[in-house]
This record gives structure tokens, C-alpha cells and sequence, in this order.
């Protein structure tokens, strides 16, 4: 799946992907790490075997984990793409709000 700005996931095929973690493919990975760390006290996993580690990162979502954690995560994902101007979409947040919001 692609998104604006070259942000893509790392696994193509949704019946791959992991549970635990979202793997993405995205410029300026390293930066918005780098900022998400300093600015938010949100850390974000490296590229782990990655073709380009320092274009991927790794969105890790186990053990503790609510739909609050999650948005504040992504609040703090978007808010360093803003931050940094790394090229991406708009809606994330929304979507995922409508997706937690969506009786199971």
C-alpha cells in the first residue's frame, strides 16, 4: 500500500504482516525517529532487514497497547512529518479514529 510521498508498507501482501508490528518504507525514516524520540518521548523501531534501514522503520503494537497509545503514536508519527517536511497523505489519523470507532 502507498500513501502520498513515497510512505509505503514494508510488507505488500496483508496475510504476511506480522501482528506485532508494522513495518514501513518511508524517505526520511532516520529524522522522524530521530525527532519522534526527542520531541514526543515516542520511540520508533529501526529497519530492521531492510533493504535501506535508514528509510524504514518499525511501528511496534504488543503488550500494552490501547487505541489511545495508538493514536498518540500516529499523532506523533504526523506531527514529525509536519515537523521534519517529509511528503505524506492526509487522513491517517482520521481513519484510524474511524476504524477504533467501528463496533467490532
Amino acid at each position: 500500500s502507498a500513501c502520498g510521498g513515497g510512505v509505503r508498507l514494508s510488507v505488500a501482501d496483508p496475510a504476511a504482516r506480522a501482528a506485532s508490528v508494522t513495518a514501513v518504507t518511508m524517505p526520511g525514516a532516520d529524522a522522524l525517529r530521530d525527532w519522534a524520540t526527542r520531541e514526543c518521548g515516542v520511540t520508533l523501531g529501526v529497519g530492521l532487514g531492510a533493504p535501506d534501514p535508514a528509510s524504514a522503520l518499525r511501528i511496534a503494537h504488543m503488550g500494552h497497547c490501547n487505541p489511545g497509545v495508538l493514536l498518540g503514536v500516529l499523532g506523533a508519527i504526523e506531527a514529525g512529518m509536519i515537523a521534519l517536511d517529509i511528503p505524506h497523505g492526509s487522513g491517517a489519523l482520521e481513519a484510524a479514529a474511524a476504524s477504533i470507532a467501528r463496533p467490532a
